[in-house]
């Protein structure tokens, strides 16, 4: 399928969330004008207030469950020529296959069914989905590729349901979104306009501009962040592996080609910028920032562990979409710490 270049409006849930708030500014930043979905009229002021420079190529729409079979209907016109779907539930923990599937699947599921009836001239269709949605191999060094499902955890879900566990809820449920877009374009191919991309972020790290009150109100990423920042871990746990991570700039950086490099259509993409240790992240922050407070030292005097790269591959996305290089860990960790203690 074509491209999407600006001025094209392009349709994007959760847009006063920590990764939909980011992508909504890339794209207008591009030109693009946005429509996008929120919870509340709360929400729909924050994100008001925070895009009014943009004008009228920003509106947001109310959408309190998006899980519900026609939650977008009667929002999904003919003015659009992009659906991003962002909104879900970041949750490892949680007891209830419902409470992750409904948000997670079924509002997937919802939304193609809405572009299918309603979006009659949309080109491309990006969904975010989550490197959880890769991993579970039993080679603790694996590098990950495009090619990888973590299927351990779905069988496990089809085999206890809710009692496989938060974390294996939340893979399955990130797989089960991605096949249904590969399923759901493969049914109605002859019947679409438009094409489908799936992004595949690490863990998703960076500067705070969504609505936020209290440390509990910030999305799962930023807290952890935050805490492996801020508390003292025993010196012979600062050289274990922490995470991977990638900047939520340069996520939206990658939305943004998405819809402007025709060869993303149908296509699975990476992002991650590297693999740290508790120590790398330390040391990688206080040379970036120096003088930031509240950032624990670690243990710098022996000489950390660090990886190799990353432990999920990044070249094809690189490649296709024609990023730039992405954002250093120190200056992703730092800025994270510094917005989130801006506003504590």
């Amino acid at each position: 399928m074509p491209a999407v270049p600006p001025p094209a409006t392009v349709f994007v849930t959760g847009v006063s969330g920590f990764s939909g708030a980011w992508i909504a500014r890339a794209l207008l930043e591009n030109g693009y004008a946005v429509r996008g979905t929120v919870r509340s009229e709360e929400k729909a002021a924050y994100v008001a207030d925070l895009f009014k420079i943009h004008g009228d190529r920003f509106e947001s729409v109310i959408v309190p469950d998006i899980a519900k079979h026609d939650a977008f209907d009667s929002i999904l016109n003919d003015s659009i020529s992009a659906v991003v779907h962002v909104a879900g539930v970041a949750n490892l923990s949680a007891t209830d296959a419902l409470d992750i599937m409904g948000p997670n699947t079924d509002s997937v599921l919802s939304l193609l069914e809405s572009t299918l009836r309603h979006g009659k001239n949309v080109k491309r269709f990006v969904y975010m989905s989550s490197a959880q949605a890769m991993l579970g191999h039993e080679d603790l060094f694996h590098v990950y590729t495009e090619d990888d499902w973590a299927e351990k955890d779905l069988a496990l879900v089809n085999e206890k349901g809710s009692a496989a566990g938060g974390q294996a809820l939340y893979r399955a449920s990130k797989v089960l979104a991605e096949r249904a877009v590969i399923n759901f374009v493969e049914e109605h191919k002859k019947e679409i306009g438009w094409d489908a991309t799936r992004i595949v972020p690490a863990w998703i790290f960076g500067p705070v501009i969504h609505d936020w009150k209290a440390f509990d109100d910030l999305n799962l990423s930023s807290k952890i962040m935050y805490q492996h920042l801020t508390t003292p871990r025993d010196g012979d746990q600062v050289n274990i592996y922490a995470s991977d991570y990638v900047d939520v700039r340069d996520v939206a950086d990658a939305f943004v080609a998405a819809l402007k490099v025709e060869a993303a259509g149908n296509e699975r993409f990476i992002l991650d910028a590297g693999a740290y240790t508790f120590q790398n992240l330390y040391d990688a922050v206080h040379a970036t920032a120096p003088d930031l407070q509240g950032l624990v030292l670690g243990n710098p005097s022996p000489p950390p562990f660090s990886f190799p790269g990353a432990f999920c591959d990044s070249s094809k996305a690189k490649r296709v979409l024609q990023l730039k290089q992405f954002r250093t860990l120190g200056e992703c960790a730092a800025d994270t710490l510094k917005s989130i203690q801006g506003r504590l």
